[in-house]
């Protein structure tokens, strides 16, 4: 992305950052804010919020590791799941048992 040019500059200066009567938001008037980050066992990290006070952001990220650890159990479970049914689809399949024990005896040879 290009810098920004004087003139783009100039029409951003005109445009007041706070308008009268509207909310005013904690990023542009508190002293002090908190930043609740995590970071995932593949080393994504994740903004999970900024917040007027440290509670705020401690809960923030205890709410996200519950339900990040509630989707490791699930994913676990899903994986043995997959994996059961996957161990069964083989062992069906005796044709391919064949063709690999024919394949080890010639070997053997």
């Amino acid at each position: 992305m290009p810098p920004l040019d004087e003139e783009m500059l100039a029409e951003l200066g005109e445009i007041p950052a706070n308008v009268e009567g509207a909310w005013k938001h904690s990023w542009g008037t508190a002293d002090k804010l908190y930043k609740s980050e995590a970071i995932d066992a593949f080393g994504l990290k994740y903004l999970l919020g900024v917040f007027e006070t440290k509670d705020e952001a401690q809960k923030a990220f205890a709410d996200w590791n519950a339900e990040y650890e509630k989707a490791r159990v699930d994913m676990k479970s899903e994986m043995e799941q997959w994996g059961k049914q996957e161990q069964a689809r083989l062992d069906r399949d005796t044709t391919g048992q064949e063709r690999i024990k024919k394949v080890l005896e010639e070997a053997k040879r």
